[in-house]
């Protein structure tokens, strides 16, 4: 079955890959949309030539030609823009074999994924956010939820420990104390930010402490990992599995993140979740789409032992994606079950995407 046309789907905020082949089976991937114009040429031109008339069985064969033969531009846009090319070759190649892909993976593991509500908003008053949580508790029935600190990396803004960790205060006081708390500092501190700020809020009782430090500082994260009695949460950005294996070699990390539509795909994190398995850590696999990568995610995490902890689950209301899949995605009792149909197990609306999707 060898891969005949490569088509992508795209808006701000979205981005499918449509994979098809000469046996007539097509799968869907997702990249990541955080750089929607940059990612569609490097599929067009760089990706593209290389997979069509490849067998969508030769995967290996393909990563290769493409991510270490395109070393001369390799870093996370081409590993962003071969993640959905890779994922809809996962779905293709489970469609036309007839089963769910996490049977492809290593078997259904664990047929239920537990969930925390994410919240991705840092404009809101504390009291607004706390009660944003508490509607995603109460619709959902979340064990966990998970807020964000600090100003974002790179925004410019200069950091507020007192107003973040207001932020905690409020929020753990009005989901009480049985329900668990995360925080994501999205690389906004310092070392000694991210240390001062813990301090202010350790009596808060923390689940994680999410990426305190710029996500590539591997030193920062091995002091904090020796300073703080928290588990630290790293990897959502990083696809080199060198990167993988220092944070986790270097014991930079309690929690994994490599995420597959930005990693590079379904392989390349299986290979981290293999790495946390050889030093004892866990793997909780990023992911905020709620669309085909959320499809892709949910096999990851189905499949693989490693994936033991809580997995994210976007509460915003204005998900573009929600409208182009996914009556499979059923939300009961703060567990996600993982879809049970031929490849990624969800259905796309392509008729509907054809008609509000930009189409390549």
């Amino acid at each position: 079955m060898k891969v005949t046309n490569i088509v992508c789907y795209f808006a701000k905020g979205l981005f499918y890959v449509k994979v098809e082949t000469d046996e007539g089976v097509s799968g869907f991937g997702e990249c990541s949309p955080m750089q929607v114009d940059a990612i569609l040429p490097i599929i067009q031109t760089v990706i593209k030539p290389q997979v069509i008339g490849q067998s969508v069985f030769d995967l290996e064969k393909i990563e290769e030609s493409i991510m270490r033969k395109s070393y001369k531009i390799s870093g996370q846009l081409l590993a962003m823009a071969f993640s959905g090319v890779e994922i809809a070759l996962w779905d293709a190649k489970a469609r036309f074999l007839k089963q769910p892909l996490y049977n492809l993976l290593g078997g259904k593991y664990r047929a239920e994924i537990p969930l925390y509500g994410s919240s991705m908003s840092r404009d809101l008053a504390p009291e607004e956010e706390a009660a944003k949580l508490l509607e995603g508790i109460r619709q959902f029935d979340f064990k966990a939820v998970k807020i964000k600190v600090g100003p974002r990396f790179g925004s410019g803004l200069p950091v507020d420990l007192n107003a973040d960790a207001l932020k905690v205060k409020t929020v753990r006081e009005a989901i009480g104390p049985d329900c668990r708390l995360m925080v994501d500092g999205n690389s906004s501190y310092t070392y000694i930010q991210a240390v001062q700020l813990y301090n202010q809020i350790s009596r808060y009782n923390l689940h994680h402490y999410e990426e305190p430090c710029p996500y590539y500082d591997v030193d920062a994260y091995i002091k904090l990992c020796q300073t703080l009695p928290v588990p630290i949460h790293v990897g959502e950005q990083d696809w080199n599995i060198f990167t993988f294996r220092d944070f986790i070699a270097k014991g930079a990390c309690h929690l994994y993140a490599a995420d597959p539509i930005k990693c590079g795909g379904i392989s390349q994190a299986k290979r981290a979740a293999t790495l946390c398995r050889a030093f004892g850590i866990h793997y909780v696999p990023h992911n905020t789409t709620r669309g085909v990568g959320f499809a892709a995610a949910l096999h990851l995490a189905a499949s693989t032992p490693e994936c033991n902890s809580y997995y994210e689950y976007s509460i915003e209301k204005d998900a573009v994606r929600e409208q182009f899949v996914p009556k499979e995605f059923v939300v009961a009792n703060g567990f996600i079950r993982v879809p049970d149909g031929h490849g990624l197990g969800i259905e796309t609306d392509e008729e509907k995407m054809n008609r509000v999707l930009n189409r390549v």
